[in-house]
């Protein structure tokens, strides 16, 4: 959704609108000068004016007098003054494209309208493209917003998907971009911006507008987690902290790092994480992990389990299964879309 769209939309049909007031109004002032000036009757003024005013160039209904020859000079050199700056405005209006422009802001706009628990992605850089990317591909609602048309734009090609596309066009600091995007109905809120003085207020104003907003945001340096933390973020991600722990564990178990490289990177497994609710209507809730035989029927690695605020790393098949209850797993997309019809 980009504001200034709705802007120069408003602008040119403002100036189509103007275009075709001084055209009624040229024919209208024509008729009745011709009435006042030649004493003609309404319909031989109206085409005496018609032809003069559209520069048609016809003949004359009946003769004139000297004002009236001078009266005519004046509508045709209007005429072709009015008839020139229309002709612009129309042609600029339709092979612009501002319809189609228009008519894609609304979509969006409307999108954005219908969305609910939904992921507002605040920034397009490096990070930020990566994340809309990954969310499109799980089919998640998010909002791109950025304050570069250009970074809109590239991430839109990127995703290669603009019918699910949605975005605001606008700085994220200003409390009208964040609500454009739908903030009192969002579920998370991803920060990427490079400034952290930036995440801190937006995150400052975000939970102002939605406390219950999940924030999760990106640190320049370890000193920043801090201050992000008391600004109210719910996770913080340091690009340092994270580099400098791939390294070292580079360096201490350097065996580890191909298996690390096939979660984290495009292969052709396609392998992702996600959380798997057991709905509170769940048939199956109250069987154990070795009974419900989820790697054998599914195919997915349960990494781990979570009752409210407890999570058990690597369970044990008698762990069970209660409604209401997460499960951690790693697999194909495919494989995840089976187990959640599996536990409903």
């Amino acid at each position: 959704m980009d504001p200034t769209i709705m802007e120069v939309f408003r602008v040119r049909l403002h100036k189509m609108l103007l275009s075709l007031l001084l055209m009624i109004l040229g024919v209208a002032v024509g008729t009745s000068g011709y009435m006042i000036l030649e004493n003609w009757d309404f319909l031989t003024s109206f085409y005496m004016s018609m032809i003069t005013f559209s520069t048609v160039g016809f003949s004359i209904p009946k003769p004139m007098n000297e004002a009236g020859y001078i009266f005519t000079i004046v509508m045709i050199m209007g005429g072709i003054s009015i008839f020139i700056y229309a002709v612009g405005n129309f042609a600029a209006f339709f092979m612009d494209g501002d319809i189609k422009k228009y008519m894609v802001w609304k979509r969006v706009n409307k999108m954005i309208e219908n969305m609910n628990d939904h992921c507002i992605i605040v920034g397009g850089g490096k990070i930020g493209k990566y994340v809309a990317l990954r969310l499109s591909n799980r089919k998640h609602p998010y909002v791109l917003v950025d304050s570069s048309k250009e970074v809109v734009e590239e991430v839109k090609e990127l995703i290669n998907d603009e019918k699910h596309f949605s975005y605001v066009v606008g700085n994220a600091v200003i409390e009208e971009t964040l609500i454009n995007a739908g903030i009192d109905r969002a579920k998370t809120l991803v920060l990427t911006l490079p400034d952290d003085s930036d995440n801190v207020y937006i995150t400052l104003m975000a939970k102002s507008l939605n406390y219950s907003v999940n924030i999760v945001s990106k640190a320049s340096d370890v000193e920043a987690i801090r201050r992000l933390g008391y600004a109210g973020v719910d996770s913080i991600v340091s690009s340092t902290e994270m580099v400098g722990s791939r390294m070292a564990l580079l360096v201490t178990n350097p065996g580890v790092s191909p298996v690390m490289d096939s979660l984290y990177r495009t292969t052709g497994m396609s392998l992702m994480m996600d959380e798997v609710f057991v709905d509170i209507q769940s048939s199956v809730a109250g069987n154990t992990l070795a009974e419900l035989k989820i790697p054998q029927r599914v195919g997915l690695i349960v990494i781990a389990v979570q009752r409210e605020e407890n999570i058990i790393f690597n369970p044990a098949g008698s762990t069970v299964v209660e409604k209401g209850m997460k499960l951690i797993v790693l697999g194909k997309k495919e494989q995840i879309e089976k187990l959640k019809n599996m536990l409903k």
